[in-house]
């Protein structure tokens, strides 16, 4: 069986490298399986997506977000157009490789599928698979092995799709001869910035203007539902074995206090400091998606009993108790407006630090002499050796023809004003060795790569149209 794989193996490793366990977890089935609801948001070709297949793509992403970044994250992401926008343009696209699998006939076959299961670090025991831990795994995420393998199946059915297309591209020799001269080019440049701080004296922001944009943008000054929590853990495996079902019924029936269980199996009772709803506050097993869930649950915040047992990990049990809660509040306006105003001042000076910029950038363009500019001294900039300038800028630098030079341009300078650059001259930048070399055609292969697969994914959308409804309850949650 590993025969397969060992021939395979480059596919096998990228795939590994794409597919993380959350994912294949939850996987694309939960969002294309025919749901109850027929609330359309978007149709792919024949196919549709419903409101409730976006919503469970979003609490989804939003519990991989919380998990992976510690649960500090601010809610209002979620709550945004631009991430409701995100996910179901990857459910989009996720359909549109369906569609367009099931039309080439192109399944993963069950040897690579099992091959690429054993290979997962988390269902393996000192190296090797092992069937009871990749039970327990699955188990504590509340699946089954024929449901995750259906997920993973398709997934890896679409990363198929996706690779036999990357597969295909390759660069001359000549194309990367010119990559590389490009990139090692030097460019002399000298940068002059128009800066915002010059222009604050001659702001002024009325209270009236700062008394609007308080009502104006009310969610920036929320303060978010929080509580704070006690908790059991009970993690020893051996107890967990024998005293599961024990836990369980403790945390049940004192289900206001956990004196009698922490008594009965020596466990701590510990106490969390506030925890928001969207995870910021949460430590190690309080950041678990599950335990976040129902702590924020309705029921458990009005009635602040015991929850049941969560599996949090395999031989990992947790009861966890509401203490304190505290509702959705908004800042009053007297504590924030200061920020406010300080806020718009440095917004109207930056804006007036850009006009004036750019009005001398096409000045400087048209031959005329703009004589009120600190140019700094002259330092040698290129893609590869970018010397202290930001990557925007050197995509700037880099931009301008040097025909006749000095040349000149410029941009935002990161909220600071607006950059001027002058380039005083060009030339070849020296030979770059064999490693040097090699890193760079393998950077651009990957970048071409993307562009073949983007290119896959508009010419799928031409083969299959995609049609997204204009909803009013979208635009409410927007």
């Amino acid at each position: 069986m590993f025969d397969l794989v060992n021939k395979h193996r480059k596919f096998v490793q990228i795939l590994l490298a794409m597919i993380t366990l959350p994912f294949a977890f939850w996987g694309i089935d939960s969002y294309f399986k025919d749901a109850a609801s027929t609330d359309e948001v978007a149709r792919v070709g024949s196919s549709k997506i419903t409101l409730q297949q976006l919503d469970t793509a979003m609490r989804e992403r939003a519990d991989l977000i919380r998990s992976r970044q510690g649960g500090s994250v601010d809610a209002k992401l979620f709550e945004s157009a631009q991430f409701r926008q995100s996910v179901l343009n990857e459910l989009i696209e996720q359909r549109l490789l369906l569609v367009e699998s099931e039309r080439l006939g192109l399944v993963a076959n069950d040897v690579i599928l099992r091959e690429l299961i054993a290979q997962i670090p988390a269902f393996q025991d000192n190296g090797k698979f092992s069937p009871t831990k990749y039970e327990q795994v699955l188990r504590a995420q509340g699946m089954n092995p024929t449901t995750f393998e259906q997920n993973l199946r398709r997934d890896l059915t679409q990363q198929m799709l996706v690779n036999g297309v990357a597969a295909t591209t390759q660069i001359s020799k000549t194309q990367l001869n010119q990559i590389i001269t490009a990139e090692s080019q030097e460019r002399d440049v000298s940068v002059a910035v128009v800066a915002a701080n010059d222009y604050l004296k001659s702001v002024s922001v009325s209270d009236e203007t700062v008394r609007q944009f308080y009502e104006s943008n009310p969610k920036q000054f929320q303060t978010p539902e929080r509580v704070k929590v006690a908790y059991v853990v009970l993690s020893d495996p051996k107890v967990v074995a024998k005293e599961s079902e024990n836990f369980s019924n403790m945390v049940y029936e004192q289900s206001d206090s956990y004196k009698d269980v922490a008594k009965a199996l020596n466990l701590k009772v510990e106490e969390s400091n506030w925890i928001s709803a969207n995870g910021q506050g949460a430590q190690g097993v309080l950041a678990n998606p599950k335990v976040l869930e129902t702590i924020f649950n309705p029921g458990s915040l009005k009635d602040k009993r015991n929850s049941a047992a969560i599996e949090v990990a395999p031989n990992v049990l947790l009861s966890v108790r509401v203490t304190e809660y505290q509702p959705v509040g908004l800042r009053s306006f007297d504590s924030v407006s200061a920020d406010i105003k300080t806020y718009l001042t440095r917004k109207a000076a930056v804006e007036k630090a850009t006009a004036d910029g750019e009005a001398k950038l096409a000045d400087l363009k048209a031959g005329k002499d703009v004589t009120d500019l600190k140019w700094s001294t002259t330092k040698s900039v290129s893609r590869l050796q970018p010397n202290g300038l930001p990557g925007d800028a050197v995509q700037l630098v880099g931009a301008v023809d040097a025909a006749k030079l000095p040349a000149y341009t410029g941009g935002p300078s990161g909220g600071e004003g607006y950059a001027l650059y002058r380039v005083n001259a060009v030339k070849a930048g020296a030979a770059l060795n064999d490693e040097k070399r090699a890193q760079i055609a393998a950077a651009y292969q990957r970048f071409v790569q993307q562009a073949d697969v983007v290119s896959l994914m508009v010419g799928l959308r031409d083969r299959h149209p995609v049609k997204i409804a204009k909803r009013p309850e979208a635009d409410k949650q927007q």
